[in-house]
């Protein structure tokens, strides 16, 4: 888990850091009369791509939580289980097309990993979990602060969640599930060809994420 916090916290800095550094590199807008600099007016469309790493999403935590449970009941009523997981972290790739200055459709590819150990009272290893999911969401995103350099904005996303479990007791399964997640709040700061992202989210993609991207 430390490990994961520590990645985010560089992908954090290194997406401070790379729009910050285009910023003085891009051509200044001095305006015309009656077109004044830097109006909130877009190309249409413009595309972004983005990538980025964050810590466990919220699906992530309960799948974790209710698979000890069950693995706790099943083996050994009124027994204390110690367990441990291993968070692999979790890494999306991103796309939106900005149609409107305040709306933003898109598709979000999301991948998670965790690894969780089962131990039973004697300290011997039950069962070794290793879960991955793979989701792929069209996504839409409302921007509610809007400016040159800086975006806040909330979005949903809906769409199918691919799962693999696999354990030491068995072979594994694979299932396809619902994807649904929310985002109540996102930030993007950059110029109009690099911007870097952090965002919260409930669901399939990362509680707290931060990446980087390109506008084109």
């Amino acid at each position: 888990m430390m490990h994961t916090m520590r990645t985010v916290m560089i992908a954090a800095v290194f997406a401070m850091a790379v729009p910050c550094m285009a910023w003085g590199q891009e051509p200044q807008n001095i305006g015309t009369p009656g077109n004044p600099p830097f109006a909130d007016s877009y190309r249409s469309p413009v595309s972004e791509v983005s990538v980025s790493v964050g810590i466990v999403s919220g699906f992530g935590c309960m799948y974790d939580f209710f698979k000890v449970l069950v693995e706790g009941v099943a083996n050994a009523i009124g027994n204390h289980y110690k367990t441990e997981t291993d968070f692999i972290g979790t890494y999306g790739l991103d796309y939106y097309a900005q149609v409107k200055s305040w709306l933003r459709p898109g598709m979000k590819v999301v991948y998670e990993g965790l690894c969780t150990k089962v131990w039973d009272t004697s300290n011997v290893l039950v069962n070794k979990y290793y879960t991955t999911t793979l989701s792929f969401m069209p996504s839409v995103q409302f921007s509610y602060l809007n400016r040159r350099h800086v975006k806040l904005y909330s979005g949903i996303d809906l769409g199918v969640t691919f799962l693999f479990d696999n354990n030491k007791q068995s072979s594994g399964n694979a299932t396809t599930l619902f994807a649904l997640n929310a985002t109540p709040i996102g930030v993007r700061f950059g110029n109009d060809r690099m911007f870097g992202l952090v965002e919260t989210n409930l669901g399939m993609d990362a509680l707290v994420k931060a990446g980087f991207g390109m506008r084109f």
